[in-house]
Parts: structure tokens; C-alpha cells; sequence
């Protein structure tokens, strides 16, 4: 027993290993290192008391004073450390590989699927191109067993944390009220056929929506509402592709096996959870659809699901199901990372291995930029 938990502890730490030399010694990847980088260079270190000042001032430029304050201290303390960007992305990573560990230590029967999962289902996006999000995408994953204890305290005290890093955490805040709950199937597949129909109908009524909501929030919340319904790179639709038809089949299959994941995994409260993010990353999805940039931000706030469900869904198959489901999904996970990760602002650098050239990655997102807003749609 005890050369079996040593093995499997190894197993974990291999995987740690692997994810912060592949994520963490990154170079200059995807497109938000344009706002990161300059960010990082103004920033101020802790002895700096007048720099440290205008940093959080109100009165600082817009482009520092969208940066929530929780974030910022991480970056006047790692600045003090070192001037190096890539220590920004090396703590970066670090920080969301040990969340993941406690994760999936805690809740996945198969713990390096469950990293697998991660890498297919956004978690590229989230480690390359989300470095604020992330952070607040860990903290709620971190609270959930807060939620599924029902403790209320705990729960709102690290959302709100979360919400210091990135806006996007509010969402998180009402969950905490039914995710533990099952949700009525009538009210489930209703609320999926009619999803379906305002997608694949390309019906709009979110827009509206969501600028009352931002005037009624108003700062941040209202310029990004105003700011994104204008602009049509990031209102339209996505129409039928293959990424509809992936989740449509996901959804299906997964709510089919429900009873037999909760057989399998005996604890009905947090099979519930993840099935709810399941609910919510779909229906998020087929209902946003006239906005883009929704889609892109909210479902990958409850992309955890699939992280989690895939592996109670291969705990539950017989033996030659599981060589067939992880054939198929072998098959899916090459295409998927393939398509959504085939472009040249992706293209792979390693600091330990490689000196990546900043000039050369400005270069490269300046010139493709139109293509990266853009792209054909696959999600």
C-alpha cells in the first residue's frame, strides 16, 4: 500500500513538474503578453512609495486602472524580486499548478485524465492568454468545497478574493445559492431546447440585456458593455460548427450517465455541482451565442465541469468501453488542440531552452492581429 501511494504521488508530481515547465517557462505566446508585458515594466517595486502610490491611485491611466488592485500587489511584489516578465508567468503558473493539484487530488477519480481534460477544454486559453482570470477561475474552484459544506462565510470570503484579481468572479457569487441542488430535469432540457433554438435561429435579445446590466453597474462593467456590443468583432454569432455539435453531444451524454456517475462516485452534492457548471457552461453558450466575447469569457468560467466529468464518466464505463472512450477521446483531444492552438502567435518557445525575442513577438500580434480577432469560428 504504501509503494502504491508513493507511486501515485510521484504520478502527481510529474504532472506538476511537466505543467510549470510547459506553461511557466513559456515565452511570449498568444496575444496578451502585449498587455502584460508593459504592464509589468511600469510597474513600481515595494520601495518605490510614490510610484506604488500613482500605481494605485484613481487617478492612474486607464490602462493601469483596469487592473484589479489584488493583482496589482502580485505584481509589486514579483517585480521587486526581479525586473524579468517571466517570472511574472513562472509564479503565474506555479500558483494555478498547485490549485490544480489540491482539485484533483479532492475531486477526480483519475487524476492525470483530470489535467488532460484541462489541457482540452480551455485550459490552454486560461494558462496562456488569462492571467487574471485564471486566478479567480482557482479561488472558486478552491471554494467549492465551502459551497458543498454550506458555509457561506468561507465561500463569499474567497470569491471576493477572486473578484480582487478579476471582475469575472462575481458571477460566482450567486452559485453558492442552488449549485449544490438538483436541478428539476423538465427545467434542465427546457432550458436546453430553448437554448437550441435561439442559437441555431441566431435570435437576438442578449445585447439589450446586457447593457442595462452594465448601466446598472456601472464603471468597468458599463464601459465593457458599451465597449463590446459596439464593436461587431466581438457581438457575432458563431453559427453551427463543429464545437456546437461537440457540446450538444457532450451535454447528452454526460446528463444520460448522471445516475451511474452518482452511483459511482457516492457523494450525490458534488456530483450535483459539477452536472450545474455542466448546465451553466452549456446553456451560457447556446444563449450568448449573438456575443462572442461572452462565450469566450463566461463558459470558460465553468469549464471546470469537463475537468471533473470526463473522469467520473470513464470511472463508470466497463472495461472495453474505457479503451474505446479513451481512444476517441485521444482521437478528439489532437483535433481540438490542433485547431484551436494552429496559429502563428501560438508557436512554441521554451526560456529554458530558447531566447525568446519581445521585438519579434510584437512583430508577429501586430502584423496577424486582424486574423487573431477574427479567426473562423470552431467554438
Amino acid at each position: 500500500m504504501k509503494k502504491q501511494d508513493a507511486d501515485i504521488k510521484i504520478v502527481r508530481y510529474v504532472c506538476m513538474i511537466i505543467f510549470l515547465v510547459f506553461f511557466g517557462f513559456r515565452g511570449y505566446l498568444d496575444t496578451d503578453f502585449m498587455l502584460y508585458y508593459p504592464l509589468y515594466e511600469s510597474t513600481p517595486v515595494i520601495t518605490d512609495i510614490r510610484g506604488i502610490t500613482n500605481f494605485f491611485s484613481i487617478n492612474a491611466d486607464d490602462f493601469i486602472l483596469k487592473i484589479e488592485p489584488g493583482f496589482k500587489v502580485l505584481l509589486v511584489l514579483l517585480k521587486s524580486i526581479s525586473p524579468n516578465y517571466f517570472l511574472l508567468q513562472i509564479v503565474s503558473s506555479l500558483i494555478d499548478v498547485l490549485f490544480l493539484n489540491y482539485f484533483f487530488k479532492k475531486y477526480s477519480p483519475q487524476y492525470v485524465l483530470g489535467f488532460m481534460m484541462f489541457c482540452i477544454f480551455s485550459g490552454l486559453i486560461i494558462e496562456i492568454n488569462l492571467l487574471r482570470n485564471s486566478k479567480a477561475i482557482f479561488i472558486f474552484i478552491y471554494s467549492l468545497q465551502f459551497l458543498k459544506d454550506r458555509n457561506p462565510y468561507k465561500y463569499f470570503i474567497c470569491n471576493s478574493i477572486g473578484l480582487l484579481f478579476h471582475s469575472s468572479a462575481i458571477f460566482y457569487f450567486p452559485l453558492y445559492f442552488f449549485l449544490h441542488k438538483k436541478l428539476h430535469p423538465a427545467f434542465v432540457w427546457g432550458i436546453f431546447v430553448l437554448g437550441n433554438v435561439l442559437y441555431l435561429g441566431q435570435i437576438r435579445f442578449i445585447t439589450p440585456l446586457v447593457i442595462s446590466l452594465g448601466n446598472l453597474l456601472g464603471g468597468v462593467y458599463e464601459l465593457m458593455a458599451e465597449g463590446y456590443s459596439k464593436d461587431s468583432t466581438y457581438s457575432s454569432g458563431y453559427g453551427i460548427t463543429i464545437g456546437y455539435l461537440e457540446k450538444i453531444i457532450i451535454f447528452v451524454l454526460i446528463y444520460k450517465f448522471y445516475s451511474k456517475i452518482v452511483e459511482c462516485v457516492n457523494d450525490e452534492r458534488t456530483v450535483n455541482i459539477f452536472f450545474n457548471l455542466l448546465f451553466l457552461f452549456t446553456s451560457t453558450y447556446l444563449l450568448l451565442s449573438e456575443f462572442s466575447v461572452l462565450i469566450d469569457r463566461i463558459t470558460t468560467l465553468f469549464a471546470v465541469s469537463y475537468w471533473i466529468l470526463f473522469p467520473y464518466l470513464y470511472a463508470t464505463l466497463e472495461r472495453w468501453a474505457k479503451m474505446v472512450f479513451s481512444c476517441v477521446l485521444l482521437l478528439f483531444g489532437i483535433y481540438r488542440i490542433y485547431k484551436t492552438n494552429f496559429i502563428i502567435t501560438r508557436k512554441y518557445e521554451n526560456i529554458l531552452w530558447s531566447n525568446p525575442s519581445i521585438s519579434k513577438a510584437y512583430y508577429i500580434a501586430n502584423k496577424h492581429l486582424e486574423k487573431i480577432l477574427n479567426p473562423k469560428k470552431e467554438h
